[in-house]
């Protein structure tokens, strides 16, 4: 990842008895659907960037989509991966010594400035890991840890560990698109992710309280844990950390990979947030610095798409899906939490559910725009046992 100057799940499905009990959405324009794409239900406008995918993070509603799936070079995003295995394994207090090796060029790559001999927190090494996007943090990261996992001092069992550990994470979180051969994100022929892949490794990043608020911050300052005392002070490589309703999370560029981001964006009056994930934006370089940018524009394009096509409601309280609440009740279960969902306001996308209900109590609601699946809210039995109106015709239910 070449110097970024500094400013700022996967839909799983179990077995269930699935009664189908579809419902039009009572404040649709239009009840005629149109022909969508086989990748997304909703396609994101045109932009410059390769691939697009944004969902709500409470609900795992995708709300557009654009070669989602498609594997790319992702940059310095690899570190959003990096994090997640190190507060796996780390406590934030520990503290690290940075050696030689974990320093790199920061004439040519984003860094924290890291010097040999001094000592910092796992937690700080965090803050130059996410904030400037340091690599050598990352650096120090993955030796620390991979001496954890190993119990060795050997640095190429070290590294080998720590990468090993980050493929098991994303393979363990059913993330089918991405590999990673290092720590920081530099390319390399093996490694890549998709926008898919990095929207949802970082909605589990923003579900960490503490990187959450790492990622949040416009910069730090921090005096060094060992004798050296050194001052650390960087800003942030997000330049929309604060504007359009960003509240994080991290940024990528490469040659290869081009202009990246995932964004994590409070709607809905600050009740909702969607993660939005642009990879392999327009990017150029006048030497190691970057030139042309075209990575936020895109952000903003899509966010004025959202805005224009999407709003926040409540679930189940008949204001949204008129029958919905007499549905539950007959099926004798509810909405786990007060849930707001993301629906189509464009005219020509039909927002419908379906119910699901597991044999032995609880289940799902699946949410539809057009005939595409696009997310489920999970439901629970409302008693120990249901009534004996289960048997009830469910067409006659529907709205």
């Amino acid at each position: 990842m070449l110097y970024e100057p500094a400013l700022l799940a996967p839909r799983l499905w179990r077995s269930t008895l699935i009664f189908c009990l579809l419902s039009t959405l009572l404040v649709s324009v239009s009840t005629l659907g149109v022909p969508v794409s086989a990748q997304a239900a909703v396609q994101a406008p045109g932009v410059s960037a390769d691939g697009v995918y944004a969902f709500d993070l409470a609900t795992g509603i995708e709300l557009f989509a654009t070669n989602e799936h498609e594997r790319m070079q992702v940059g310095s995003m690899v570190k959003v991966v990096t994090a997640l295995v190190a507060v796996e394994y780390a406590d934030l207090d520990q503290q690290v010594t940075i050696v030689e090796d974990d320093l790199v060029d920061m004439a040519v790559f984003s860094n924290m400035q890291l010097q040999a001999g001094d000592t910092l927190t796992i937690s700080q090494l965090l803050y130059g890991l996410l904030i400037p996007s340091g690599g050598d943090s990352a650096k120090a990261l993955a030796r620390h840890v991979g001496g954890i996992i190993t119990d060795s001092n050997d640095p190429i069992a070290q590294l080998d560990a720590f990468v090993n550990e980050m493929n098991r994470f994303v393979a363990e979180a059913g993330l089918e698109n991405s590999r990673f051969t290092n720590p920081d994100g530099a390319d390399a022929p093996n490694s890549f992710s998709s926008a898919y892949d990095m929207a949802i490794l970082s909605g589990m990043l923003m579900e960490n309280e503490f990187l959450a608020s790492v990622v949040g911050e416009p910069g730090y300052s921090f005096v060094s844990e060992g004798p050296e005392a050194r001052q650390y002070q960087e800003g942030t490589t997000n330049q929309l950390l604060g504007q359009s309703g960003v509240v994080g999370i991290k940024t990528g560029s490469t040659g290869d990979a081009g202009g990246c981001v995932v964004l994590a964006r409070q709607v809905n009056n600050g009740n909702s947030t969607v993660i939005t994930s642009v990879i392999g934006a327009d990017l150029t370089y006048d030497g190691n610095m970057i030139d042309i940018d075209q990575r936020w524009d895109d952000a903003l394009q899509l966010f004025a798409f959202m805005d224009a096509n999407f709003a926040w409601v409540p679930l189940n309280d008949g204001s949204t899906f008129g029958t919905l609440p007499t549905e539950l009740a007959v099926w004798n279960v509810a909405v786990a939490e007060n849930v707001t969902i993301p629906i189509s306001t464009n005219g020509v996308i039909q927002t419908r559910y379906q119910i699901a209900l597991d044999p032995d109590g609880g289940g799902r609601i699946d949410l539809y725009f057009n005939d595409d699946l696009v997310g489920s809210v999970p439901l629970k039995a409302a008693t120990a046992s249901h009534p004996a109106s289960i048997g009830v015709n469910t067409k006659d239910l529907a709205a």
